[in-house]
């Protein structure tokens, strides 16, 4: 092989990694991924500036492009924080969380930095719509003290706070789940540790003071109750009458049957007394035969007699 020859082997190699290196840039360059971190960058922008609108706008802008976008869902969850929108925040790291791990599904996800991340935050969501510690232990010795006097449970304030106290518990909750989750993605992270320290004090307390108070509204509860009591016992009666009257048609079937049989067993003993009769009524038909024949006899010999006698004599 002359030279020239390996001189045209190694342009045509050249040339065809040139033109593959061009088809993946014009490619790439124009993937749903490349246009959706455009998008958020721009939206990191309007973040920045404090403008959460426009950074919602891009955001989202993002996700359209790329609806598997965990960085858009992240970023847009805590711009939501910055809005006080704390119920679309933690939706929103939600699904920030499960995008990611359906994007990396394949890869594991043990001391995993973002997921670590994104649940210490969904925690703190919901921490922020808690009632401080100390203010929910004041709240609860109001609570029991109100809980003392008559009718304090149809108190509209006793009612807002026993909610509120309510709701503090069922937020506290999930972030507890939320804490939990972070660590066991970034187990050394110590503020989180801090936080699941701080949110099952708060549970704890929220419990104990629930526990000891009557509930908003017991009477209209004790009225549902008591309904449902009468409910049930008319329920009941109404099963023992529908049994009571299927036992009476049972027996009322049981009687006619019993009739039925009796007419039955009477027809039957009126078809033996009728062939009883038949044969002794045919007995006598039988008798009078004979005694006829037996008297037919009697006369031809008495007329054989007469005739002998007249012949001899």
């Amino acid at each position: 092989m002359t030279w020239k020859k390996y001189i045209l082997i190694i342009v045509g190699t050249i040339f065809i990694m040139i033109i593959s290196l061009i088809i993946n840039v014009i490619y790439f360059s124009d993937s749903p991924t490349i246009r959706a971190n455009d998008d958020i960058k721009e939206g990191n922008k309007f973040y920045g500036k404090a403008q959460y609108e426009n950074a919602l706008k891009e955001y989202n802008s993002a996700l359209f492009k790329d609806s598997l976008s965990y960085g858009a869902e992240y970023n847009k969850a805590s711009t939501y924080n910055k809005k006080k929108r704390y119920d679309l925040e933690d939706s929103t790291y939600q699904n920030a969380a499960r995008k990611y791990q359906v994007v990396n599904r394949f890869s594991p996800f043990e001391n995993d930095e973002f997921l670590s991340k994104t649940f210490h935050n969904k925690g703190n969501c919901n921490m922020t719509q808690v009632t401080p510690l100390d203010s929910i232990i004041m709240i609860g010795e109001d609570l029991k003290n109100q809980s003392e006097q008559p009718n304090a449970a149809q108190n509209a304030d006793y009612k807002n706070q026993y909610q509120k106290l309510a709701g503090d518990l069922t937020h506290v909750q999930k972030a507890i789940g939320d804490y939990k989750n972070s660590l066991r993605e970034g187990p050394n992270n110590d503020s989180t540790r801090f936080n699941l320290a701080y949110a099952q004090e708060c549970e704890k307390r929220l419990l104990d003071i629930l526990k000891d108070i009557t509930p908003p509204n017991n009477q209209n509860q004790q009225n549902q109750q008591n309904q449902q009591n009468q409910n049930k016992d008319q329920q009941n009666q109404d099963q023992q009458d529908q049994q009571d009257q299927q036992n009476q048609d049972q027996n009322s079937k049981e009687d006619e049957r019993k009739e039925t049989d009796e007419k039955n067993g009477q027809k039957d003993q009126n078809a033996d007394l009728s062939l009883e009769n038949a044969e002794q009524i045919l007995k006598a038909m039988e008798k009078d035969e004979e005694n006829t024949l037996k008297k037919v006899r009697i006369q031809r010999d008495k007329n054989h007699q007469r005739k002998r006698i007249e012949k001899n004599w």
